[in-house]
């Protein structure tokens, strides 16, 4: 009687059970870029140098994205042309908690704390990702081809020109003020549950600028650029709680049961299709997404009131950004035999119809749109300069990162996830994913020094703190990175011909994060009330990121860029006449 009064207790409760089971396959794509080295650290090879402390004095052609009034400076025609080469790695490392309970299903990071207590028992019920660690490489999206290669590129290309005694300077630029990408190495690695692969970048590919020299003390500046920004990431899903750990439990109990006729009419064995593990990969999503024109515009204003002393302001607008690409959820085989369960028998089908429950498990795919702000910025910067010999700057730089409260990604169809994640009470709908991010405003500092040996030669060294926007209650393994400490230095070489050679280096370190188990509601939370993904539940995380940087430039007068394409076309044509035998002159 007591086994009847059960059953029959399980069968009422069915419809919140079930709901709250296969709801935690939540809120997991991508995430935007967080505060971090993705802003201008691809732009000026001697900004690099410099740790960014360059708005009093600012990098020749780019002047366009550090302050536009530092294009007065320039001679009257010029050209430049640079590539930067990013590295960024990434590892994270998880341990398990020592004081995490098991699952109800007897699932635990710890293998001492399963059942029979010496970590003998079923080996798939350890958590396989605690006790392990994974490194993440650069990746990029390149738009042409669109796809991903597995490095970063920053090419930077301008031009200026001034008519003689002119207070007018117009220039063309394009650059990427901000970039980042990441792909994980390994297919044990553990970072594919946050991101197997993943980039977030603005390309610029037209900035035209103008700059006027009011007097012989202060120039205004002013450009535009039109850009493109492409954001893309794949990842393996999996859900560990216990809700899906209460799956796997009445899965495992209900898979001999049959009571002929009632069984299949009500509740079909075994339960939830058998279940899903706590541990078990639940899906991959793929997402890629793209807005083609994203512009914004820069002002500039440099003040020279002595030849020791330059103090320069720039105001960086927000870009609006209105991305459309497509999105692909590719279930596992235990995720759709849930789903499917729903879809048997009399009863269950009304139900999930009440509920707005998915009743036939198959993969989906679709088009995404999000709608997301790259903040605005002021930086502001003061050049000394006591003697010929050196030269000190120091910036500051103030970041409207607040403005990125949450993420919204709208579906063109209800997705299978949102359609459950509304039971939980989220109130996003099942078309539209929301993320609550909540970033903070930042205030970051830089500092630099040029010493100028002789008149050809100039070295270059920089500091750079770059603090994080993301609270520690919201971080995740996947954009979100911790305070950096930048450092870098390089060289410039100047030719009889004012031909202008620059090196730069720089090694970005990042402060070890460390988020203990619950720590973070976009982590490794075990509150499954909370519509959040978090893959990591009962482990503690540990993050530590580098970053290398190298850099080229070269900048030229016109004239002497065309003397140059003059010389190699000459030489291209003696050796076309050389090699031809047919050739009559």
């Amino acid at each position: 009687m007591r086994r009847a009064v059960n059953t029959l207790r399980m069968r009422w409760h069915l419809p919140s059970v079930s709901t709250l089971a296969i709801l935690c396959l939540l809120i997991s794509a991508p995430q935007q870029a967080g505060a971090m080295f993705v802003e201008q650290m691809a732009v000026s090879t001697r900004a690099i140098a410099l740790g960014n402390a360059c708005t009093a004095d600012p990098p020749g052609i780019m002047s366009v994205h550090y302050n536009p009034a530092g294009l007065s400076r320039l001679p009257d025609q010029a050209f430049s042309q640079g590539l930067t080469l990013p590295f960024i790695f990434q590892e994270i490392s998880l341990t398990a908690d020592p004081d995490m309970e098991p699952f109800m299903d007897g699932s635990s990071p710890n293998p001492v704390n399963l059942p029979n207590g010496n970590g003998a028992s079923e080996a798939s019920k350890v958590d396989p990702l605690a006790g392990t660690s994974g490194t993440s490489g650069p990746s990029m999206y390149v738009p042409i081809l669109n796809d991903t290669i597995p490095f970063l590129a920053g090419p930077t290309l301008g031009i200026s020109s001034r008519k003689q005694d002119s207070r007018w300077t117009f220039a063309y630029a394009n650059y990427s003020p901000f970039a980042v990408g990441l792909t994980q190495e390994g297919e044990d690695n553990p970072a594919r549950y946050q991101a197997k692969a993943l980039g977030q970048q603005h390309l610029i590919y037209a900035a035209p600028a103008l700059s006027y020299q009011v007097n012989d003390k202060l120039a205004l500046g002013f450009s535009v650029g039109m850009g493109q920004t492409a954001t893309y990431a794949t990842l393996d899903m999996r859900m560990p709680n216990q809700m899906t750990a209460l799956t796997k439990v009445l899965g495992d109990a209900t898979k001999d049961l049959n009571i002929p006729i009632i069984s299949q009419m009500t509740l079909p064995p075994p339960w939830f299709g058998g279940g899903v593990g706590p541990y078990d990969k639940v899906a991959q999503l793929s997402i890629t997404m793209r807005d083609d024109f994203s512009p914004n515009y820069n002002l500039g204003v440099l003040y020279e009131p002595w030849g020791w002393l330059s103090l320069g302001i720039t105001y960086q607008s927000e870009i609006n950004v209105e991305q459309v690409g497509n999105w692909e959820v590719q279930y596992s085989k235990q995720f759709k035999a849930m789903i499917d369960w729903l879809g048997q028998g009399n009863i269950l089908p009304v139900t999930a119809a009440m509920l707005n429950l998915p009743t036939n498990g198959e993969n989906q795919a679709g088009y995404v749109t999000n709608n997301m702000t790259i903040p605005q910025r002021v930086q502001a910067g003061i050049a000394l300069k006591p003697t010929k010999y050196f030269q000190l700057l120091f910036d500051v730089n103030w970041v409207d990162w607040s403005v990125l409260a949450q993420d919204k990604f709208s579906f063109d169809r209800q997705a299978d996830f949102l359609r459950f994640a509304t039971l939980m009470g989220y109130t996003g709908g099942p078309d539209t994913m929301i993320i609550q991010r909540d970033f903070e405003d930042t205030i970051s500092w830089a500092t630099g020094l040029e010493i100028f040996p002789t008149d050809w030669l100039t070295w270059r060294f920089g500091y750079e703190w770059r603090p994080t926007s993301v609270q520690e209650e919201l971080y995740d393994a996947m954009y979100a990175v911790p305070d950096m400490h930048n450092f870098g230095t390089g060289f410039g070489i100047k030719t009889k011909s004012n031909v202008v050679i620059d090196v730069s280096f720089a090694y970005l370190i990042g402060e070890t994060m460390e988020i203990p188990n619950n720590g973070s509601t976009n982590m490794n939370s075990t509150d499954f009330n909370k519509p959040v993904y978090n893959p990591y539940a009962g482990l503690d995380f540990k993050e530590e990121m580098t970053a290398y940087i190298v850099s080229v430039n070269v900048r030229m007068p016109i004239h002497v860029m065309k003397e140059h394409m003059h010389h190699q076309a000459e030489m291209v044509k003696s050796a076309y006449h050389f090699l031809n035998p047919f050739d009559g002159e």
